[in-house]
């Protein structure tokens, strides 16, 4: 009687199941079925499951869609049916109905994961690549200020001092130089005059003293002779000093003030250097020669010029830059 009893509550069971299946026809309404039954919640299932209460919610009502793939919502199914011990095998009889296989999908899934990886990396590379140009770009600017802010623009060039050098050693060529033990000579008319005294004394000591007559002084040939010196030297200092105003007329002068220290080199017409050397803060420099004048000023945005008493303006020179110009512009 026993064993009867169990054959028909087994077979009783197994039409019960069968009742279930039929009447069940999707994986979320047996592990639903299957949860009820067990007394759990929603909840309870998600906390041992380490789910959110959601996934749980679109897995019992079959929306699948609303997970992230349909391998997940596999794992997940299967993992649900474990817990609750449902019909394993009737939930994946299900899933494999209502989900369709992921595979191509999956490998497509794949191929534009490693292709966002690779996409990924080479803008990493580009970012790099940037920033080491903007780096250098950098050092390049600060090592370019440095070298401008050691330059001291208000010294002279090599070139420049070259340049001066050879203006001076020229210049020390052209000059004739003046021997001291060299024996002054004479004009030929004061030569004849001082050969005709010699002569005259000479022949006056031949003559006898008896023979000497006391000469009265010629006063009046004097004043006459001295007054005739006095006509003919008066027109030549005359012509002289005309001659020196003339040529202190024909000179040109030149003015400059200093507001800081600065590097001048003045060439006039004659090729003589007028000026040369630095010129210091509040410095004031006044010069003559022969125009025009070939100025180098080192740093002209400290310089206020002045030719022949009018201002000659200095801005078309930039900050930083060597001055070169020539007086008066022609």
């Amino acid at each position: 009687m026993t064993n009867n009893n169990q054959t028909s509550q087994t077979n009783g069971s197994d039409a019960e199941q069968a009742d279930i299946l039929e009447a069940v026809s999707t994986a979320g309404m047996l592990l639903r079925t299957a949860r009820e039954k067990k007394g759990l919640s929603i909840e309870a299932v998600a906390t041992q499951l380490h789910l959110r209460p959601g996934i749980i919610e679109d897995i019992e009502n079959d929306k699948f869609d609303n997970i992230a793939s349909a391998t997940y919502a596999r794992g997940y199914a299967k993992n649900y049916a474990k817990y609750i011990e449902a019909d394993v095998d009737a939930v994946h009889q299900c899933l494999a109905q209502q989900l369709p296989d992921e595979t191509a999908a999956m490998q497509s899934f794949s191929r534009k994961t490693t292709r966002e990886a690779r996409d990924s990396r080479l803008t990493i590379v580009t970012y790099l690549i940037v920033l080491a140009l903007l780096a250098l770009l950098v050092v390049w600017w600060v090592q370019k200020d440095s070298m401008l802010s050691g330059i001291d623009l208000s010294k002279p060039t090599v070139e420049e001092v070259a340049a001066a050098n050879v203006v001076s050693q020229t210049e020390d060529l052209l000059e004739p130089e003046i021997d001291p033990n060299m024996a002054y000579v004479e004009p030929a008319d004061q030569l004849n005059e001082q050969t005709a005294l010699q002569n005259e004394q000479s022949n006056n000591s031949d003559l006898p003293a008896s023979s000497v007559q006391p000469v009265e002084p010629a006063s009046t040939d004097v004043v006459m002779l001295d007054n005739a010196q006095q006509n003919v030297v008066e027109p030549a200092l005359q012509s002289a000093s005309a001659l020196v105003a003339d040529n202190v007329a024909a000179q040109d002068a030149i003015s400059m003030s200093f507001s800081a220290d600065c590097w001048v080199n003045i060439v006039d017409a004659t090729g003589k250097t007028i000026v040369d050397g630095v010129k210091g803060v509040d410095r004031v420099v006044e010069a003559q020669g022969v125009a025009p004048f070939k100025l180098i000023l080192g740093a002209p945005q400290v310089v206020t010029l002045q030719f022949n008493g009018e201002n000659v303006s200095l801005a078309d020179f930039s900050e930083g830059s060597v001055a070169r110009l020539t007086l008066p512009k022609v």
